[in-house]
């Protein structure tokens, strides 16, 4: 099991509350039968047939918890309901000697890692029919990502609801608060509603659940240089449009650890506002969370979980990180950039403006949530967006001297060549004459091998170590 947080932050009403204490009180009288040895596993099996009693059978252990289907969806079974189950047993007789057993913290927990053992479902949640879990049914999607309500089903397999009610397409967003938002934000620039498009599309990917589901899963990434230019407030939305259950805040800078990874499990979205260091983005755990590869990871004193992240990942930042080791294109893969660029004149501005939507406009949230999720589907990749495309090469070449030397420096053709000796040395005159430090330099071979790394051909044969296709442009004026 997870540790559980100590404290609730709901509030009970009094009655509420004696009713609960009663219930809790009626069920510690009932006293359970037919032991026979009394072991861990014994009264594991026990326990298990209670549980699948009191909920119809709908009860799996998956990723570290043991959840139960509540009319919308899965829902985790707290420790202290599981615990106050098996304090039953203790001073239970068993046996033909009538001997009794007796409980403490360390059986009591021997009894549960046992009892997940005998209920554990693998890849229950990772198996989930896409769609969107609202509060009036589920939004599933046909192969042309039109979509379609149907009731409320355990085997959709869903461990959240927005609190939102989908009731068919919407004809447009003029007038609205989200519009005002959205188009504030992207004001005159060429590819303002590609942004509006990709952002639908971003928040359906966490929806869905779907955002490592796709060909090419991406971390998104927000880009404003200037202050209020409105990403804090699309980040607050796309927050808000989730249960709080839903979505976590762990910036790339804490992947590393064990202990906040662990609360990637079962959220839908993960937000920062640092996007960390270059260290921490080009790691191998950052890759595997946003591809939604298997991760291990656990809480102190327990167990580790193995599990595959589903949130989509979304980080804004004033400033890109510099990679000293260059910007590979395994992560290049991962990242995509959203640029914000406008800042919103203060006659403009609404004060808590993604409040206002969330708390007036969550349906027509949810309905343009459903038409990104329709392209999303279809095309199962985000869309294309100019700029970001553009955003993210610059990044590429600023961060890392290699590419940067290709970007400025390279010619590409067919029938040219380049030889690795040549071409180091014209990279290091370029360098140099940029202004970079010699000791920052890669060596040759790194060199090289981050030239074959940016899709360059490489032949080592006849007398001949270089790379075909290209030429570097001191060459050609010789």
């Amino acid at each position: 099991m997870k540790a559980k947080d100590k404290t609730d932050s709901r509030q009970f009403d009094t009655a509420e509350l004696l009713k609960k204490a009663t219930r809790v009180a009626t069920g510690a009288t009932s006293i359970p039968k037919g032991l026979l040895i009394g072991s861990d596993v014994e009264i594991a099996r026990h326990v298990e047939t209670t549980l699948r009693t009191g909920t119809k059978g709908n009860v799996v252990y998956c990723e570290g918890d043991f959840y139960r289907y509540d009319e919308k969806c899965w829902t985790p079974i707290a420790e202290f309901e599981l615990r106050r189950i098996i304090h039953k047993y203790d001073g239970v007789k068993y046996g033909a000697k009538n001997a009794l057993i007796r409980l403490g913290r360390t059986r009591i927990n021997s009894i549960i890692n046992e009892l997940a053992t005998m209920m554990s479902v693998a890849n229950w949640f990772a198996d989930a029919q896409p769609g969107i879990n609202c509060i009036n049914g589920f939004i599933s999607f046909d192969g042309a990502g039109a979509p379609e309500l149907l009731p409320h089903d355990q085997t959709q397999r869903q461990r959240h609801v927005l609190q939102a009610k989908w009731c068919g397409a919407v004809k447009g967003f003029e007038g609205s608060l989200l519009a005002r938002l959205l188009r504030g934000c992207f004001q005159g620039d060429e590819d303002a509603q590609a942004k509006i498009d990709i952002l639908s599309e971003v928040a359906a990917a966490a929806a869905l659940g779907y955002g490592t589901r796709l060909i090419a899963p991406k971390a998104i990434v927000f880009l404003g240089r200037s202050a209020e230019n409105g990403k804090s407030q699309v980040i607050h939305l796309l927050r808000g449009l989730l249960p709080e259950s839903a979505v976590s805040a762990i910036p790339p800078s804490k992947f590393g650890d064990e202990r906040h990874v662990i609360r990637l499990v079962g959220k839908l979205l993960n937000t920062s506002d640092e996007l960390g260091t270059t260290k921490a983005v080009s790691s191998d755990i950052f890759k595997y969370l946003v591809t939604g590869e298997s991760v291990s990871a656990r809480n102190v004193y327990e167990a580790s979980v193995d599990f595959r992240a589903m949130a989509q990942h979304v980080f804004a930042c004033n400033q890109l990180p510099g990679f000293q080791g260059g910007m590979d294109r395994g992560v290049m893969r991962r990242l995509m950039v959203l640029m914000f660029n406008r800042t919103i004149p203060s006659g403009e501005r609404v004060d808590r403006l993604a409040d206002r939507i969330l708390a007036e406009e969550l349906d027509l949230v949810l309905s343009w949530v459903v038409d990104g999720a329709g392209r999303l589907l279809r095309r199962r990749e985000f869309s294309t967006v100019p700029s970001s495309k553009s955003a993210l090469q610059e990044w590429a070449q600023g961060a890392d001297v290699v590419q940067g030397w290709l970007a400025e420096r390279v010619w590409y053709g067919s029938g040219l060549t380049m030889t690795t000796r040549k071409a180091y040395e014209e990279f290091k005159i370029w360098a140099l004459g940029e202004g970079y430090s010699p000791y920052s330099l890669p060596a040759v071979n790194t060199f090289s091998q981050r030239l074959k790394g940016a899709g360059l051909e490489y032949k080592h044969s006849g007398g001949f170590k270089g790379f075909l296709g290209v030429g570097a442009k001191e060459m050609l004026d010789d």
